[in-house]
């Protein structure tokens, strides 16, 4: 997965190539549309477009013309994933997400929603736009009740934070921050996610065996050095 979220950093990373993905949001186009739309020259355009079909942001397709001429090929998006990126002053992730929908959940999501809507395009538009707006108020409730628990996380974590800068040297402090969001199973699982030399990491739990008192942490702990 960090081989995936440094390809779409590297993608994303350029505005010629973040405006062609927001200019095919809207509709499919041929490559002269985009790169009209984009102003920017058709080599660079190329490779643009290059680099965006091998990671599979981007597929095409033929159509033919109107008017005889040789068949067009036009350009859509391909992909579909969630990056989350987020930075406090205690904490730093990148959530990443497959948002890949079966053809299953489409039907459950969609039940009932398609044959409200009119075969008359006027209709049909208000529709869907009560629809879209519904769903993006949803959205923005959802955010702001993300946005607390992540205000909430980081007041736990500035605790957290304070009570090891207070209590325990350095490797004990990579110990327990590692163990408060996992549980590894042996020394050496705990040595190979923190990059620690097992001998330290086993010397690091024996002292912390006799500074935590009490609590899960101390069962934790108990569980590795047993």
């Amino acid at each position: 997965m960090k081989n995936q979220i440094d390809e779409i950093f590297h993608l994303l990373g350029n505005k010629s190539r973040r405006d062609i993905l927001l200019a095919l949001s809207d509709e499919p186009m041929y490559f002269n549309q985009i790169s009209k739309k984009i102003g920017i020259g058709q080599q660079a355009m190329l490779r643009h477009m290059k680099e965006l079909e091998n990671a599979g942001f981007v597929s095409t397709y033929g159509e033919k013309s109107e008017f005889g001429a040789p068949e067009r090929k036009y350009y859509h998006l391909d992909s579909s994933f969630n990056l989350s990126i987020s930075l406090s002053e205690d904490a730093f992730s990148i959530d990443y997400d497959d948002a890949k929908i079966s053809d299953k959940q489409v039907v459950n999501l969609s039940r009932g929603m398609y044959d409200q809507i009119s075969n008359d395009p006027g209709l049909a538009l208000d529709k869907l736009r009560s629809y879209l707006i519904e769903i993006d108020d949803t959205i923005e409730n959802l955010q702001n009740d993300i946005n607390n628990l992540k205000a909430m996380r980081q007041v736990l974590l500035q605790k957290l934070h304070k009570i090891g800068q207070d209590n325990f040297v350095h490797l004990e402090r990579k110990i327990i921050y590692k163990m408060m969001r996992e549980t590894p199973s042996t020394i050496s699982e705990l040595s190979h996610m923190i990059d620690e030399n097992k001998s330290d990491v086993k010397h690091a739990l024996d002292d912390l065996h006799s500074k935590i008192n009490k609590g899960k942490m101390k069962t934790m702990v108990n569980d590795l050095t047993a």
